[in-house]
């Protein structure tokens, strides 16, 4: 007996011991500061530390083990202050020369203009369960880099942080304007010495980024500050490059035979997506953008040089354009760190300078803040918000061995859309049956989204957009006999609403489905009205046929 209660104390001790491992999260920042410094000549200090516990293997292993800074050589110095570790048992492991290696950052590799660009990678030694990383480094950034000082700082990380610190140090005659959302905070303390101001806030004990996926922007932590009077993004879209004249011969060639304004348009717009490389450059990672003749003859550019490049050349076509940028609605002051798309406008419509198929700004409109670029300056605009519609038409004869599908799409995002579920399919029938999944759009609408739908939220579950989607299907038997009774089902709630029916009528079957999602931002408190309306609608009981074979 004695020998099987030492065991069974073992096991419980093992069970408990493990438990509690898994109760307490991979890592956790005791501490960690940033200063952000403005001086009167337009040149910055960035000083940053940061004190991060390791409590499992994963945490150094795959999550803290290594840094990234990412700087510009040109303008900016790196200086590491001190780098060290200290083990569980108090024992200090000091990063040795070989822990610091400079590499080119991913996204400079095929853009020569931007080469320059330094990725630091520090690999912190010394690591195991218990362990305490320290890192203390100082950025500063020469005159003419920076024209404002532009602060969009994202306060939490992938572990809880217990003290979060961040300062921001200018000129006394200055005024910053700051803003915070997605979290309680209080008004910074002020401290003044030597002509400069010192704003201070600061958090404890913010949790770890949750893991649900979908998350609306809005519910992020986050700090904005500006020097600028809260119009950073109005002064950078005011200093973008837009040169007609040096685009004029390339716009020529390109639109022989072409009249129609909106073709010409859309061509332009397919010259500038598939002819020039996008390089997704961190918007204030460059001291400026290019100039359009520049970006045309690298055949490269950030997405903000190619709507540059793109307006130009409307311009030279004798097209209207504007360049509308859009960032969060909750940025204030607007950040350009923040900026969230980049468009340009052109006949009531706004292109993508990156992709063909990007959807209308205007779904976001209740989401975002958008700046329009005019003869009069930069300038707020509202767009009008809207849902987007998708609407399915489907023809199937089931024959003895396949079913054919024809069948028409109608998306309000995409008027040239065609229908992806027409063609045949095999049928296979077993023990006298067959079973048939009524086809879907795979890539427009709710299922194209793919959303991860788990049985709890805490946090708001963003949208891609509002949606009203149907989809209707006549279904010829043939030598069938439908053995899938009749229904109805309509359910609405705090998230929209859906209708699901089956009717027979002699040799034919009908199915109507239509779905309404209001909402592109559903509340915690409404998320399980949203996983009702996808999984009724995900689920096979509704868009699957049993049929006996005759």
């Amino acid at each position: 007996m004695d020998i099987d209660m030492k065991k069974y104390t073992a096991i419980l001790l093992g069970l408990l011991a493990a438990l509690a491992l898994q109760a307490q999260p991979e890592a956790v920042f005791n501490k960690l500061i940033k200063q952000y410094t403005w001086n009167s000549d337009g040149s910055m200090t960035y000083r940053y530390r940061k004190e991060v516990k390791l409590n499992t293997h994963m945490a150094f292993n795959q999550l803290y083990g290594e840094t990234f800074i990412i700087y510009n050589k040109e303008f900016q110095t790196l200086r590491i202050n001190e780098c060290y570790t200290r083990q569980a048992d108090g024992t200090i492991v000091k990063a040795p020369d070989n822990a610091f290696n400079e590499v080119l950052p991913a996204f400079a590799v095929d853009a020569p203009a931007y080469n320059h660009l330094t990725e630091m990678v520090i690999t912190h030694t010394g690591l195991e369960i218990g362990a305490t990383i320290y890192l203390d480094y100082t950025l500063t950034t020469g005159v003419g880099y920076y024209p404002f000082l532009d602060v969009a700082e994202t306060l939490e990380e992938h572990a809880p942080v217990t003290e979060c610190e961040v300062s921001i140090t200018m000129p006394a005659d200055e005024k910053l304007t700051c803003g915070i959302s997605g979290v309680d905070s209080k008004e910074p303390t002020t401290h003044t010495e030597n002509d400069m101001t010192t704003y201070t806030w600061q958090f404890h004990n913010l949790p770890a980024i949750p893991l649900e996926s979908h998350r609306a922007s809005e519910a992020v932590p986050m700090l904005f500050a500006s020097n600028a009077g809260g119009e950073n993004g109005i002064a950078w879209l005011s200093a973008m490059k837009v040169r007609p004249a040096d685009c004029a011969r390339l716009v020529d060639k390109l639109l022989q035979g072409i009249t129609s304004p909106v073709d010409r348009a859309n061509a332009i717009q397919r010259f500038v997506v598939n002819n020039i490389s996008t390089v997704n450059l961190p918007v204030l990672l460059s001291a400026d953008i290019r100039e359009p003749s520049v970006v045309l003859s690298s055949a490269y550019g950030t997405p903000a040089e190619k709507a540059a490049l793109m307006a130009s050349m409307l311009l030279a076509a004798n097209l209207d354009a504007q360049i509308l940028a859009a960032f969060p609605i909750h940025a204030m002051p607007i950040a350009v760190g923040a900026l969230t798309d980049i468009r340009v406008r052109t006949g009531g419509r706004f292109l993508s300078p990156v992709r063909m198929d990007a959807p209308d700004p205007a779904l976001r409109a209740t989401r975002d803040q958008f700046w329009l670029t005019g003869d009069d300056g930069v300038n707020m605009v509202q767009i009008v918000k809207r849902a987007a519609r998708l609407a399915c038409s489907a023809q199937i004869t089931l024959g003895k061995d396949e079913a054919t599908v024809e069948g028409t799409v109608t998306d309000s995002e995409d008027p040239a859309a065609k229908p992806d579920f027409t063609g045949k399919t095999p049928l296979q029938s077993s023990a006298g049956y067959t079973v048939y999944a009524l086809p879907v759009p795979r890539h427009q609408g709710l299922d194209a989204w793919r959303l991860t739908l788990g049985s709890t939220r805490t946090q708001p579950y963003e949208l891609p957009y509002a949606l009203t989607e149907t989809c209707d299907y006549t279904i010829d038997l043939g030598g069938r006999e439908l053995k899938t009774l009749p229904f109805r089902k309509e359910w609405s709630g705090a998230a929209g609403k859906i209708c699901l029916s089956l009717q027979r009528d002699g040799n034919k079957a009908t199915v109507h489905r239509e779905i309404e999602l209001t909402h592109p931002v559903i509340s915690p408190e409404a998320y399980a009205d949203l996983r009702a309306l996808i999984l009724l609608w995900q689920d096979d009981a509704y868009r699957t046929l049993i049929l006996k074979d005759k």
